[in-house]
This record gives C-alpha cells, structure tokens and sequence, in this order.
C-alpha cells in the first residue's frame, strides 16, 4: 500500500484544479485495483465545499481535495466490503439513495438530480456517497448482528436510566466528530474544525457539515443526538455546552484524539419535569372599566370585584359571577403551558391555590379576578422503544465504524498517483 504524505502533488497539475470542468479524465489513485479519476475527485471536492461552505481559498482547495480524496477511497473500501457479504447491495441500495437526493435537495417541485445540476454538481457524485453510506451500514449491521441484536435487551435499561433521570437537567444537542486520518493528520483536523465553526457561523448547514465529515453513527441523520442528561456528559463537554446559549454551536472540544463540534438546540432545567412544561385551566371575572376612569373609579371596581368574588370556591360561580358583568370577554382559559404565560401570570397562578379567587388586577378591559381550576404536572413524555433502539443504535455504530474502517485502510492496496 502507498500513500502520501501530503496530496500536494496529487494537484499540482491543471487538471485537479477544482474550477476545471473539461480537463481529460485520468485516473488518480485505485483501491484494490478499483480507480478514482480527477472528475470524482473535483466532483467530491466540490459536494464537500457546497455543504461546508468554506471560504474558496487556494489553501481550503487544497483541503477539499485532501478530503475528497480520502473519503473517495473510503467509500471504495466500504462498498467493496459490502458486496463481499451481499453481492447486489449496490443496486439494492439504489432506489434509497437517490430518494435521499430528493429528499435532501428537492425544491420548489424540482428534483434533488436537477437543482444539484443547477449548481454544477453530477447527482451520480452524491448518489456515490449515500450509496456507499448504506452500503456501509447493511455490512456492519450484518457483520455484527450479535452485538446490534443485543440492543433490544439494552433499551429497558436505557428507559430505566430515563426515568431515573427525568428531573434532572438536559440538553438537545447535535454533533460533529472529526478523527484524523491517513491524509489528514491531527492538527490539520483541529484546524479544519475551526474553519467549519467558522463556516456554520456564517451560515453553513450544521446538519450538511456533519453528513460530509462526521465520523459519529450521528452523521447519517445530521448529526442529531437528541436529549441528554447534562450530568452524563464528559466534564469537558458539560462545562462549554452549559455555558452555550441554545441555537449556538461550541468551539472545536479537542478529547481523546477526536475533536467534537456541537450544536445545543434546547435545554431542561428539570429534564422531562420541567415546571415550564405545567398546564393549567384557569377562569377569569372582569369587570369593565372605562378608559377614561379616574383612579377612585378603578379602585371602587377593585373593591366591588373582590366582594363579589370573596366567597367563590369554585370556577363555574366565577364564570357566573363574569356573565353578570357583560364584557363579552372569554371567562375560561383552558389548557395553558406555563411556558407560554406572561411572567406576571406565571407568578400569579405559581401562588394560588386551586378554588381560590385572586386579589382584583388591573388589565386593559378592567379590572379581573382569576382563579385555578385545574393543574396539571409535566408528563414524563419519554421517547418510544423505537427511539431509544436508533439511539443505542447509532452509538454502536459509531464506536465499530471507525475501527472497521481503519482495518480496511491497512489491509487494502491503496495507490495514490502523483
């Protein structure tokens, strides 16, 4: 096996140059006898830069094409392991990739094929890679069918843990994980995560990023993780995540020989018991005021209000009572997210007690009463068994991917021409 140490010379000729679109077709390296040529290389050099939108400096060119390079050779090693236990993968894989095109890239009535061609891209460049990302998941969940197999024994245990944990804080978090590779040494990848933090700031698909490079069972779907309970996570990620605002993403989190970009999308202060997530029916008496009213007028409306309701333990006399007033105002306010009252409200109904009429308030239609007359606690709306089976799925994933593939690496002849 043969590779370089830098694919610098791999480019210094005209036709690697990503901009050139009617060079002649070469071949640039072959895996196991299979070859790249220098279109698939300027064609996946230029998939990466569209969904990582990178600034396109002669340095970031040389970057893509050290990338494109690796993950072309990659993908020829997964597909040739795949077929190697399921002879017709390829076509059987087919028909999902190029709806994951459509799905991905589809607008506007136009398909993901042709707005990809609108934008200088070969759909057969994209259909490539999902291929060979199916592919690459059908061999592993094959080759490792014992240890996939046993998930289904771990999901109550990971139900178990949910519950146990459903007070505790949490984060939505999505990742990117970046490993070094045979082209691409460790410093390189602390520095090309910097350019993509760079890039997602300024508008890069987060979600696009994390397909291309991620190395997480999480790239497939985006690079979403889901909900997390914050004290589960590495104290290195904990501390930066709990200091992010949700919507931002962190910078790169160098741990273990992997670098990590996350993005936090929401948090729990209270997990699955989040009080914000309380709902509450409540009932209302308001008694008109004048806008032109003096003060002694509004406060002879605030005593009348609270004589009448004083002895009301109940929601439907406190619609009566409303109904005798005649402002047409809706007396119910049925099933209300905490979350979603005024913090004057919020601390309002986090004070009464159920049946029991508040102190008279001053609002734009007059003067009103409220008064709680149900209240319901945050359901513990844990995820479903099918949830919690991707999750623990694409953990698994993840950790055997990248070994596996670094096998292949090694045993594989691999002959890059420069």
């Amino acid at each position: 096996m043969r590779m370089p140490s830098i694919l610098i010379t791999l480019v210094t000729s005209l036709f690697l140059s990503i901009g050139a679109s009617h060079a002649a077709v070469n071949i640039v390296a072959t895996v196991n006898g299979e070859p790249i040529t220098n279109y698939d290389l300027t064609q996946r050099a230029k998939f990466i830069q569209l969904a990582t939108n990178l600034d396109a400096s002669e340095e970031n060119q040389q970057r893509l094409l050290d990338d494109a390079i690796q993950m072309l050779i990659d993908d020829k090693l997964k597909i040739q392991a795949a077929k190697s236990l399921r002879t017709d993968i390829e076509s059987v894989a087919l028909p999902m990739a190029k709806e994951l095109i459509d799905n991905s890239y589809g607008k506007d009535g136009m398909s993901g094929s042709k707005m990809l061609r609108t934008r200088g891209l070969d759909p057969a460049t994209v259909q490539s890679k999902y291929l060979a990302d199916l592919a690459w998941s059908d061999y592993l969940r094959t080759k490792y069918q014992d240890k996939f197999g046993a998930i289904e024994g771990k999901i109550d245990d990971e139900l178990d843990r949910l519950v146990a944990n459903a007070s505790q804080p949490q984060l939505r978090l999505s990742e990117i994980v970046l490993s070094p590779g045979p082209t691409r040494s460790y410093k390189q990848t602390l520095d090309l995560a910097g350019q993509m933090v760079d890039a997602i700031r300024k508008g890069a698909d987060f979600a696009a990023v994390a397909e291309q490079y991620s190395a997480a069972g999480t790239g497939q779907k985006g690079g979403r993780i889901g909900w997390v309970v914050t004290n589960r996570l590495p104290t290195e990620f904990r501390d930066i995540l709990t200091a992010t605002k949700n919507g931002a993403i962190t910078n790169p989190i160098e741990l273990d020989g992997a670098v990590y970009i996350f993005k936090r999308e929401g948090n729990r202060e209270k997990g699955l018991a989040d009080a914000s997530q309380a709902r509450f029916w409540l009932a209302r008496a308001i008694l008109g005021v004048p806008a032109d009213a003096t003060n002694p007028d509004r406060l002879e409306a605030a005593a009348r209000i609270e004589r009448d309701s004083n002895e009301l333990d109940n929601c439907e006399d406190l619609v009566a009572l409303h109904n005798t007033y005649g402002t047409g105002a809706v007396s119910k306010l049925n099933e209300m997210l905490f979350a979603d009252l005024a913090p004057q409200m919020q601390n309002l109904v986090s004070s009464l007690e159920n049946g029991v009429a508040s102190e008279p308030l001053a609002f734009a239609e007059g003067v009103a009463v409220f008064m709680v007359c149900k209240r319901e606690a945050p359901k513990i709306d844990l995820p479903s068994r099918e949830e919690v089976q991707r999750f623990l799925m694409d953990k698994l994933f993840g950790s055997i991917s990248e070994r596996n593939l670094i096998r292949l690496r090694r045993s594989a002849v691999i002959d890059i021409r420069g």
